[in-house]
């Protein structure tokens, strides 16, 4: 009798610290917020631009580009997006790379799967060739927006050079001071080190841009995020923009990226290699110990705080990512990227 009764209060505890642990589970929960940033893959309209080389997306280019074809590139973006919820809400921040416009825009935003959500634009056009943009869609009663900004990347030797303008949208983040900088650096397109001096200089934008943040107001949080055609080993981001892979002796000023940890998977393939060019990079006072109030949680799981976003009907067989477009073959995925995801939690 007396080992039964022990039992059974053994049980009992037990059964109290589950319960315990899942009431603090979800008040955490309630707490947490989504960050997002997925390069979209060529997320054109149907119709021509004069004004860039949009040619091959448009219904007489050899890839065919229809009105059927940008409807179904839609549905599965917002069903990706989707799915992405916490806590049985839609991401806060989503930041988007190769948009064309402030119109295809407003068809994602306006999706039944994303409208509930009520996303907001921060766009501007910038000075690609393609006319391909970065985005900030943001949930308007948690992101209060103060103010919008793109900076152009220019480069002194190369007078025509253009590519994507960095953004930078400021405000009221669920009550604290945030800043969210968009990149989306050139590609490599044309060899490695030939592409390197590009992203070097969109680097140094950032780092100028960051270091301005903080020197004006240090209490602003920063998050970083994009796609740099560059993975987090590579000089851009490890040696000019200065950010570091561990948590252990980071400092005040100084730029942390998550995703910085070499995993299996990475966000991108190319030519059989997994790549990490997608990144969101914090500012050290979003990180652990060094923050106050909305934080960035370096002792909880990667694959539950900072983690690249995958689900079967976004891979093929081998579970790669499946493009839209494969040259001018029509594959009908969603993007050739995934995205990834960054929780924030008070």
């Amino acid at each position: 009798m007396i080992r039964r009764a022990f039992l059974i209060r053994v049980t009992i505890c037990c059964l109290f610290l589950i319960l315990a642990y899942d009431l603090s589970a979800q008040t955490r929960n309630v707490e947490q917020q989504l960050i997002v940033f997925y390069n979209v893959e060529n997320l054109f309209d149907t119709i021509n631009n004069p004004a860039t080389a949009d040619e091959d997306m448009l219904p007489l280019a050899d890839r065919e580009w229809s009105s059927e074809r940008y409807g179904r590139k839609i549905d599965l973006l917002a069903r990706v997006i989707a799915d992405m919820q916490c806590c049985g809400q839609l991401p806060a921040i989503v930041a988007l790379a190769e948009v064309e416009n402030r119109q295809v825009l407003e068809s994602l935003t306006s999706h039944p799967n994303l409208c509930g959500a009520e996303y907001q634009i921060c766009h501007s056009d910038s000075p690609d060739r393609r006319g391909i943009d970065v985005t900030l869609l943001y949930r308007p009663e948690l992101f209060r927006v103060a103010g919008v900004k793109t900076f152009p990347i220019k480069i002194a030797q190369q007078q025509k050079f253009r590519t994507r303008d960095i953004l930078a949208a400021w405000g009221e983040f669920c009550g604290e001071k945030f800043i969210f900088v968009v990149v989306h650096w050139p590609s490599r397109i044309g060899g490695v080190e030939a592409t390197e001096p590009l992203r070097i200089e969109c680097a140094r934008e950032v780092r100028r841009i960051v270091d301005s943040v903080a020197s004006q107001s240090p209490n602003m949080k920063i998050v970083v995020m994009g796609d740099m055609n560059d993975n987090p080993s590579n000089r851009s981001l490890r040696k000019i923009l200065c950010v570091r892979k561990n948590v252990k002796g980071l400092q005040r000023g100084e730029l942390y990226n998550p995703f910085a940890r070499k995993t299996a998977i990475g966000s991108s393939r190319y030519d059989g290699r997994w790549n990490h060019f997608d990144n969101i990079i914090l500012s050290a006072n979003l990180v652990d110990n060094l923050s106050e109030g909305l934080k960035f949680n370096s002792k909880t799981p990667k694959k539950h705080s900072a983690y690249v976003f995958r689900r079967d009907y976004m891979c093929d067989v081998n579970g790669y990512p499946v493009p839209t477009y494969r040259g001018v073959e029509y594959v009908g995925g969603a993007s050739d990227h995934l995205p990834v995801c960054l929780i924030l939690e008070r």
